[in-house]
This record gives structure tokens, C-alpha cells and sequence, in this order.
């Protein structure tokens, strides 16, 4: 069985726009279009005119096999999507093999109408299907004749050849003809159409041949003959109808669990995001506890996060990747490890002693400790132990050097420091930008990692420049750094 209707289905659709076409502009490719399928209707009503007088053998045979041609066409099956199969080729291959081109020009037109009748739709699609079969099956039924003896007395070699050829013939003026009709009505490329249906020739061949068995069957049973031939056809035809049937059922109830299952996850990413955000929003509030208990430092963490995030986006940093989030969630937890320290440590307005330095620096590591058993705290936990490494290697607690140290790690030293120069501390003024900047060029290369320098210098003018831009409201604006 073979997808045979498929190409009269892409017919039917291609042509149907030339009614539509008749009511524009006409233009060149509306004069050859119109010439084309004027050429192929009265090349068909000239065929079917000098063939139809032409009966030789029963009649009786003749239209039994045309009645089987009209069933094989109005009960296609239909496939899932745009498709159906066809087994009419059987028995038009049978009246060719034993009447010829009356056999072939019958087989057309009845065909057409049966699938027309099948669809509930009678237009020029049909005349167009009509005639292009009339030509088709009598281009068949002509090389047929030309090779082999219509109405064999039985079973020939040329007759098996002559059957191959005209099957050959029926593939490619159908697929050629259906690669001109697409491409004069909806442009597409001669040769993509043609590649589309080049799959279908091993079955034309497989029905051909199967046409020709129930033309030998005849010839050596009679009627009688042709009805035994085509049971076990019929009982094959019910068979594949009840496996599409069932399969179209599957594929339904797959395409009903996928809607579900894109239902669901719509639902499980809302569910993320809003579990995403009450992580942040835990966290924030983490951070502003923290800031609570050193007032001198309130507000620190959130500039710190939201410079160190600019950096990270002028690096190529991915906005959302889990990159970017635990470079994020690192910025902003990077102290949270002072809750060991203690407040005549934390809180002491002096200079600290070297004990209490040595204490003092146990705060990447308590803060490493404290989150990076929490999954989605992994990354952050990284950075946090890191984030008093230096790119010399003469940082703690573990003196990585250069890439060793995470990248997260290597932008905050940056920013951190920054916004500590620039804001002021119970035992200094804050500097200005530019004493800020000059500090941090001094160091990059041992402190700090040159690149992140650069990006740090780049980003620092897009601030100044929406500082300018934003100056009368500086006020909302607190995260960003005053100008020198």
C-alpha cells in the first residue's frame, strides 16, 4: 500500500489557488500558469476522446475494475496529518494491462471524482486531478502497448517488463507533473517537490506489480478470478485501517499528555521563579540583619552586589546563568561569616591587635562552613571563601594565586574596596572617586586582577554618565558611587 493520494491531496491544494488567481492582476507567471493547466485539460479531452470508442474485452470486466478503482479512491485511509493511503493503482495497472488506453483514460476520471466525492469538494482541483490522470495512465498504458501484447493469454517476461516500465512512467509524470503545479501556483522549487515524493517509487512499483497479478488472475479465472484476488487485498485494507485507526488513537493521547506535560511545566517554572525569589528574598533579609549589626557598614552589601553584578555583565557573564546567580548570592552573603566574630572584635573602633586579626580573617571559612552544605549555596559558598584572595597569592585563608581563583571571587576584592574608600567610617572621611580609582589602579597586578580592573574602569564610566543623567534624583539612587 502506498501513499499514492498524498500527491493528489498537494495537487488539489497547489490548484486551488488559481481561482484566487484569476481575480488579480494578470502578470507573466499568471499567463503560464493559465496556459499550463489549459494545455493539460485539452490534452486529456483529446485523449479521452480518441481511446473511449477503442473498447476491446468485456465490458462487464472493464467496469468492474473501474468500480474497484472508484472504492480504492473513496475509502483511502486517512493517515495522521495531511496524508492517506491509496491502493487504486492496483486495479487501474489491472485495466491497463488488460484494455489498454480505454482502460487507462476511464480509469482518470473516475478516480478524480471518487476522491472528490471522498473530500466533499468539487472544483477545478478536480478537473485539474482528472486530466492530469488521463495523462498520466495513458503515458502508462501507451509504453505498456509498445513493449508487451494487451490482454496477455498468460504470464511473459516482456509482459513483467512492460508492467515495470509503465509503473515508471506513472511515478515520474506524477511526481513531474505535481513539481510544475507547485511551482507555477505557490513557487516552490522543482526540485524539493520532487525529492518529497521520491520516497514513494518502491511502492508504485509494489502496487504495479500487484496490478498486474490481479490482471493474470483474471486471465486465468475469469471474474471469478479478479473477486479471489482482491479478498485477501480487502482483508489486508481492513487491517492497515484498524493499526491507523489505533495508532492515530496513540499518537492523540501522546499529543494530550505533551499539552500536559507543557502544561505542567509552564507551572513548575512559575513555581522556580517564585521559589527563586523567596531564596533572594530569604537572603536580602539575611543581609540586612547583618547590616543591622553594624550600622557603620548598613547598606554595603546591596551596592557591593549591584557593582559586582555591572562587572560581571561588561566580562560576558550570562544575566541568570547559575554563573551569574551565585556570583549574585555570593556578593551579597560575602560577610555573612562575621556572625562568629565577636562584636568587641567586629564593632571595635580602634585598630584591631594582631589576635584579633587572626580571628578576624577565620570569616570566609565560618562563612564557607555555614553554607556550603545548603544546595543552592554551593557556588556562593565559593566565592565567599575566596573573596579575600588576592591575584598575587597573598591573600587568605587559602593564598590561591590568579585563576585559581574563582571569578566572582576576583571581581569582588574590587568593588569591595571601592565602595569602602567611598563611604565614610567612624575613623576616616571617605575619599573621593578619583583617590578610589587611583587606589585601585596602584594595586592591579598584585591585589587585583588586571582584567577585572579594566572592566571595573569601563563599567565605572556607564555610572558616572547615569549619575549625570539621574542627578536630580540622586537621592533614590544611593548605590551609586559620588562623583569626585
Amino acid at each position: 500500500m502506498a501513499n499514492t493520494t498524498a500527491l493528489e491531496r498537494k495537487s488539489a491544494t497547489a490548484t486551488g489557488e488559481v481561482g484566487a488567481v484569476a481575480r488579480r492582476r494578470l502578470n507573466p507567471r499568471d499567463v503560464l500558469r493559465r496556459a499550463f493547466f489549459t494545455v493539460e485539460i485539452l490534452t486529456a479531452l483529446a485523449l479521452f476522446a480518441s481511446s473511449v470508442p477503442d473498447v476491446q474485452g468485456s465490458p462487464f470486466v472493464l467496469g468492474f475494475l473501474l468500480v474497484l478503482t472508484a472504492m480504492a479512491a473513496l475509502y483511502h485511509i486517512e493517515m495522521y496529518g495531511n496524508s492517506a493511503i491509496s491502493v487504486t493503482l492496483v486495479p487501474v495497472m489491472a485495466a491497463i494491462v488488460l484494455f489498454g488506453e480505454t482502460g487507462a483514460v476511464l480509469a482518470g476520471p473516475i478516480q478524480a471524482a471518487s476522491t472528490a466525492i471522498s473530500r466533499r469538494h468539487f472544483d477545478f482541483r478536480s478537473a485539474h486531478n482528472s486530466a492530469m490522470l488521463v495523462i498520466v495512465y495513458w503515458s502508462a498504458a501507451t509504453t505498456y502497448d509498445a513493449l508487451a501484447t494487451v490482454h496477455p493469454e498468460g504470464f511473459t517476461f516482456a509482459a513483467l517488463m512492460a508492467v515495470l516500465a509503465a509503473t515508471a512512467v506513472i511515478f515520474t509524470m506524477t511526481a513531474g507533473l505535481m513539481s510544475i503545479v507547485f511551482k507555477l501556483v505557490a513557487d516552490q522549487p522543482f526540485k524539493a517537490t520532487w525529492e518529497k515524493h521520491s520516497w514513494l517509487a518502491p511502492h508504485f512499483v509494489a502496487l504495479g506489480f500487484i496490478g498486474f497479478g490481479l490482471a493474470l488472475a483474471y486471465v486465468g479465472l475469469g471474474a471469478f478470478g479478479i473477486v479471489v484476488f482482491m479478498t485477501p487485498a480487502a482483508v489486508l485494507r481492513l487491517a492497515m485501517k484498524q493499526y491507523v485507526d489505533k495508532t492515530t488513537d496513540h499518537v492523540n493521547q501522546l499529543e494530550e499528555r505533551n499539552t500536559e506535560l507543557a502544561s505542567a511545566n509552564v507551572e513548575i517554572g512559575k513555581m522556580r521563579d517564585e521559589l527563586r525569589d523567596s531564596y533572594d528574598g530569604t537572603l536580602e533579609a539575611l543581609v540586612n540583619a547583618l547590616d543591622a549589626r553594624d550600622q557603620e557598614t548598613k547598606g554595603h552589601s546591596l551596592r557591593v552586589s549591584r557593582y559586582m553584578m555591572d562587572i560581571a555583565r561588561e566580562l560576558g557573564v550570562v544575566e541568570d546563568s547559575r554563573e551569574w546567580v551565585d556570583m549574585q548570592r555570593g556578593s551579597l552573603l560575602h560577610d555573612v561569616g562575621k556572625i562568629g566574630v565577636s562584636d568587641n572584635i567586629l564593632l571595635k573602633p580602634g585598630k584591631l591587635t594582631d589576635e584579633e586579626w587572626k580571628l578576624m580573617r577565620l570569616h570566609p571559612e565560618i562563612g564557607y562552613n555555614m553554607l556550603h552544605q545548603v544546595k543552592f549555596l554551593e557556588g556562593p559558598a565559593e566565592i565567599i571563601l575566596a573573596h579575600h584572595e588576592r591575584w598575587d597569592g597573598q591573600g587568605y585563608p587559602r593564598g590561591l594565586h590568579e585563576d585559581e581563583i574563582p571569578l566572582g571571587a576576583r571581581i569582588f576584592p574590587v568593588v569591595d574596596t571601592f565602595d569602602a574608600m567611598t563611604s565614610d567610617r567612624p575613623y576616616r572621611r571617605a575619599l573621593s572617586t578619583q583617590q578610589a580609582l587611583n587606589e585601585i589602579l596602584k594595586y592591579s597586578g598584585s591585589q587585583f586582577d588586571p582584567r577585572v580592573v579594566e572592566a571595573f574602569l569601563d563599567t565605572y564610566a556607564s555610572w558616572v554618565k547615569r549619575w549625570a543623567e539621574l542627578h536630580e534624583e540622586e537621592e533614590s539612587m544611593v548605590w551609586l558611587p559620588r562623583a569626585a
